[in-house]
């Protein structure tokens, strides 16, 4: 399959920023805090963000831009790139290698593309809506669980919600599934979905956060909604999602309920 001209650049922009991110990975790191203790910046960050936004204004100057770190860009196209330039930053300071790039592409408001560099693995995730989801160029999917029994999950929250997330989410759950993990990064947790290793991923977090990794679990064969099942408005900053398998997407929803 040929790639589009969108995922070429996604891809090149994940890979030149990747670069950036192995030459400072498990080295001496300075911290800026963005708010709360939980919440920072590392020099990393801003220079991958940097790198990925110079290499998409330089193939498409008119599309709008939303940046974890700078902000972005914004104009009138129907394009709208969503980038975190390391999700799981925590993970990254610590040397753990869930962290990842994360880089979508909403198409009037909905997800259209999403590449995501789990970098201290190398493996490289993608999906073009319609096309399927692949790794290192090897199609991948979801696995068929379809009971809570057998099933296992991630959650993830947001800096300052924590105990709300484990009263209304990990609680109820506990008991129901098999394992429940928490991985501190958002897109090793779709990545993990999509590829089968485990089967939902429950989430309060910014649309930069989900927003490759959401049509990457779709293409996988996965299901995408808000907490309430309904489909997600891509226009919100934060939000509630289940990602799962989508065979044990309404079973997960009935418990949350």
């Amino acid at each position: 399959m040929i790639d589009s001209e969108f995922l070429k650049v996604a891809k090149q922009a994940a890979i030149e920023a990747g670069k950036i991110v192995k030459k400072y990975y498990q080295s001496e790191l300075t911290l800026y805090n963005k708010g709360h203790f939980t919440n920072f910046a590392t020099e990393a960050d801003l220079q991958t963000e940097k790198k990925i936004i110079e290499i998409i204004k330089r193939n498409f100057p008119t599309h709008n831009i939303i940046a974890e770190e700078s902000g972005g860009v914004k104009s009138k196209s129907e394009y709208t790139w969503v980038i975190d330039p390391i999700d799981g930053t925590i993970a990254f300071v610590d040397g753990i290698p869930t962290f990842g790039i994360s880089i979508g592409l909403l198409k009037n408001n909905e997800p259209f593309l999403g590449v995501i560099s789990l970098v201290a693995t190398s493996q490289l995730y993608w999906a073009e809506a319609g096309t399927g989801a692949f790794l290192n160029g090897k199609r991948i999917s979801t696995r068929k669980i379809s009971n809570l029994e057998n099933c296992t999950i991630a959650f993830g929250y947001g800096h300052k919600d924590g105990l709300a997330i484990l009263d209304s989410f990990f609680r109820p759950l506990m008991g129901r599934v098999r394992q429940i993990y928490l991985f501190g990064s958002a897109v090793s947790s779709m990545c993990y979905i999509a590829r089968g290793m485990i089967d939902s991923y429950i989430i309060s977090g910014h649309v930069w956060d989900v927003a490759a990794g959401a049509i990457i679990v779709k293409e996988a064969g996965g299901k995408v909604t808000d907490l309430g099942g309904n489909k997600p408005d891509w226009t919100k900053d934060r939000m509630g999602l289940v990602l799962s398998n989508g065979l044990i997407h309404d079973q997960i929803l009935e418990v949350l309920k």
